[in-house]
């Protein structure tokens, strides 16, 4: 016996709420009707799926490896009949996409206007996360383009990766920080400074450790760590505080003379950005309409440049 879109939904919802009763209020039909479909369910699959704890519905290990699968033929679905209903127009739908934070570069921006132009309808949702989340992002369904760093082990996980662009990171600090007062600064100065830093799962970590690393030294105290450049600005302004960021994402910020880079240049580094879409099924036209603009405009060159 074959499952339906109904058992996967009433897997996930209840796999979501841990609770039968919540599932089935929400699903809106009776929780003896939604343990059947659990049920039946298990039995097509010959696992169990949930144990009964007292807070709640919880995943067996059978469960946990089946939900993401769950979650991705669920998304498919979706964008398969969304795809149908604006196959010959695209005036309307979703493209989703999701990007580490520095990713968004002119290449990006125009392939945005140029969709919103042609499809003033198109919804477009754009959701900015580190690598380990847009992967997981990617895997469920959830968004159908990433523009990341290198992410390990990334055709394990069933994705397709094509170089797309690089960008430089430097540090920055006040105008006024101390540091620029010393005629040739090293590497050990700057240990004695706070550092407002992505967090700690970001690959620019790695570069730190692996830099300082070289020179037996420890790596800097980040005590402050944030994705929002707003508030890493806001920190260095008038402190003594130092980040490493993408150039791009300070520029009006350096323009404005409130952030200053420092001359390190052994700190300064390349990230390759890479666009990430699942190796299987098909994209959603509007997915491929973007792809295809972001190839003509230039923002996917034919092979790697060397960094």
């Amino acid at each position: 016996m074959s499952f339906s879109h109904r058992h996967l939904t009433a897997f996930v919802t209840v796999a979501a709420l841990h609770s039968l009763g919540r599932a089935a209020e929400q699903m809106h039909i009776t929780q003896p009707a939604l343990s059947r479909i659990i049920r039946t369910l298990e039995e097509t699959l010959g696992v169990r799926l949930f144990e009964r704890h007292p807070t709640g519905m919880m995943l067996t290990a059978h469960g946990q490896a089946f939900l993401p699968r769950a979650e991705l033929l669920l998304a498919d679905w979706s964008a398969a009949i969304e795809e149908q209903r604006h196959i010959s127009t695209l005036t309307t739908g979703t493209l989703r996409i999701g990007c580490v934070a520095g990713a968004v570069n002119p290449h990006l921006n125009r392939a945005v206007r140029i969709m919103l132009q042609r499809h003033p309808g198109l919804r477009i949702i754009a959701s900015e996360a580190i690598e380990d989340r847009l992967t997981d992002a990617l895997v469920a369904g959830q968004i159908d383009l990433a523009v990341a760093g290198e992410i390990d082990g990334w055709a394990r996980f069933g994705l397709r990766q094509s170089y797309y662009a690089s960008d430089r990171w430097y540090l920055f600090a006040a105008p006024d920080h101390p540091l620029h007062r010393l005629d040739a600064p090293v590497l050990s100065d700057l240990l004695a400074y706070r550092w407002v830093m992505v967090p700690e799962d970001s690959i620019a970590h790695d570069h730190l450790r692996a830099v300082f690393g070289t020179q037996s030294l420890p790596p800097p105290d980040c005590v402050m760590q944030t994705r929002s450049i707003t508030v890493a600005a806001a920190t260095l302004v008038g402190s003594d505080y130092i980040t490493m960021m993408p150039e791009s994402l300070l520029q009006s910020e350096v323009a404005l003379g409130r952030l200053v880079r420092l001359p390190f240049a052994q700190l300064e580094w390349d990230r390759a950005l890479f666009l990430y879409r699942r190796d299987k099924g098909s994209l959603p036209p509007a997915a491929r309409e973007f792809l295809t603009i972001l190839t003509e405009s230039g923002g996917v060159p034919a092979a790697p440049r060397p960094i």
